[in-house]
């Protein structure tokens, strides 16, 4: 069955109900789920540490033509615009039949903290950022968060929060399946994606040593 990439995508709630529960332990790789209250989906957290400079980190990111290998089940990625520290694009994302795909457009803010050596990466929706298209369900409310921690020149700590609503008619069961399964694949590409040379050696003036 084909995840819904969006999920890993979309709105980040107050996290107010319950505790986490750890759902995937595998290749250095944690993934939790929690209930939010009101809402059908579970909220999820992942963790783990790449093999990866923090600039490393923050390049896949920014590697906006290539988030289709970083996010499960993402077909198309397109530049809205970017600087040195804020970009907007738009994904369209695959959904297993007969689910409708989904879109969206997304706004990533990157911050440093030198005192701590973390860079937290904010990401909303803004939904008016690119024209509507037919044939979508337009993902429209959200955001979540990347906090990655330099544990030294070459190795990097990442905590990944999000809750959302995926839009339009999904099951409730098989939304929260794919949120179990999402971030572990998420994750699994970006350990993976850390290793390409097109990464290694990028700078940014918002990240200092």
């Amino acid at each position: 069955m084909k995840a819904l990439s969006l999920l890993l995508l979309i709105a980040f709630l107050p996290f107010h109900d319950g505790d986490w529960e750890l759902k995937k332990d595998k290749n250095d790789i944690k993934v939790y789920t929690k209930h939010v209250e009101g809402s059908g989906l579970k909220a999820i957290k992942a963790t783990t540490t790449f093999n990866a400079s923090l600039e490393i980190c923050a390049a896949i990111l920014r590697d906006i033509d290539h988030l289709t290998d970083l996010f499960p089940d993402t077909k198309i990625a397109k530049k809205i615009s970017q600087s040195e520290n804020d970009q907007v694009h738009y994904l369209e994302m695959d959904a297993p039949w007969p689910v409708t795909d989904r879109d969206g457009a997304f706004r990533l803010v990157y911050t440093y903290t030198a005192a701590t050596q973390t860079l937290l990466v904010d990401a909303k929706m803004v939904p008016d950022a690119y024209p509507v298209q037919d044939k979508y369900i337009r993902l429209s409310k959200g955001g979540g968060t990347w906090t990655f921690k330099r544990v030294d020149a070459t190795h990097t700590s990442l905590d990944y929060y999000f809750h959302g609503e995926p839009g339009g008619n999904i099951p409730t069961w098989l939304a929260n399946s794919v949120v179990e399964e999402n971030p572990l694949k998420l994750l699994t590409n970006f350990h993976e994606l850390v290793k390409l040379e097109r990464y290694q050696g990028q700078t940014f003036s918002f990240i200092q040593p």
